[in-house]
């Protein structure tokens, strides 16, 4: 091959190496947005042929008549009514729950001393449910919006507050060695190496603690309120009407899903640094 030949070859590569590189990103962005409302429109398919096949339209009413129930609940208000009460109620124990949950973490796993002197009542309590507590919660509390927020703490908390202190351990000590060489004090340390290599850790135990709080509102909603998709979910199931209990059970599905998305892209672009830093890391 002779020089001027070499030399055109050179100039082509940087023109046609880019886009040939953002091609894959391209598709697979593309077959994501494609394949999620695929999968959604088969399984209302599936369910919609089982239901009229296989299972009594009764027991486990079609899409069409779940959103023939829907629909009237939308227009008067009354699902809406009910989705905000739930979640209000879950954002506030949600966000209680995480904020002390972390607090406590860190300093249980930074600690020796507290970590061997509350370890032990940490993994006792843990395997209480949030169903489990409704009772105590009920007589603590009554049946006000407080016995709410505090069976919504209760699963919060325990699952933040394992992963935080995991997350606080498992700081790579060479971060650590290596930032003392470089003369940072023990609070620089703790604060721009151990916090962000716990923080990977800290939001998935908040997205594992945020599925367990839509799932403890429902059974605190049914047995202790008058109001909520939980106590949407009672009234219906004592008045056999499946279809508004289908309803029911898809608007927490969808409320829990919208929430999770919007809680991954807040920490997609407020902590993707550190999230991307500890990936490289291991």
């Amino acid at each position: 091959m002779t020089d001027l030949s070499l030399r055109q070859a050179g100039a082509e590569a940087p023109r046609t190496g880019p886009s040939l590189a953002r091609m894959p990103r391209l598709w697979r962005n593309l077959r994501g947005s494609l394949l999620a409302p695929a999968s959604i429109a088969m399984a209302l398919v599936v369910w919609q042929i089982a239901s009229s096949t296989v299972f009594d339209p009764f027991l486990v009413p079609p899409p069409t008549a779940v959103a023939k129930a829907a629909w009237p609940m939308i227009v008067s208000g009354e699902i809406l009514h009910d989705v905000t009460i739930s979640m209000t109620r879950v954002l506030v124990g949600f966000i209680a729950g995480s904020a002390l949950a972390i607090v406590v973490g860190v300093l249980i796993g930074r600690i020796q001393i507290l970590h061997d002197l509350f370890d032990p009542i940490i993994e006792l309590l843990r395997y209480l449910s949030p169903t489990a507590m409704i009772p105590i919660a009920v007589i603590w509390f009554g049946i006000g919006e407080m016995s709410k927020y505090f069976l919504i703490f209760w699963g919060t908390f325990f699952i933040v507050l394992v992963n935080t202190v995991v997350g606080v351990w498992r700081t790579p000590a060479a971060r650590q060695r290596a930032a003392e060489c470089l003369g940072a004090s023990r609070l620089e340390i703790f604060l721009l190496i151990v916090i962000p290599s716990a923080t990977p850790f800290i939001v998935t135990g908040m997205r594992v603690a945020m599925a367990s709080s839509f799932m403890s509102i429902i059974p605190a909603e049914i047995l202790a309120a008058d109001s909520g998709i939980g106590y949407l979910l009672q009234k219906s199931s004592m008045l056999l009407q499946t279809d508004k209990i289908f309803v029911a059970l898809i608007t927490i599905s969808t409320l829990g899903f919208l929430t999770d998305r919007v809680f991954r892209i807040a920490v997609k672009r407020m902590l993707s640094r550190f999230m991307l830093a500890d990936a490289g890391a291991h």
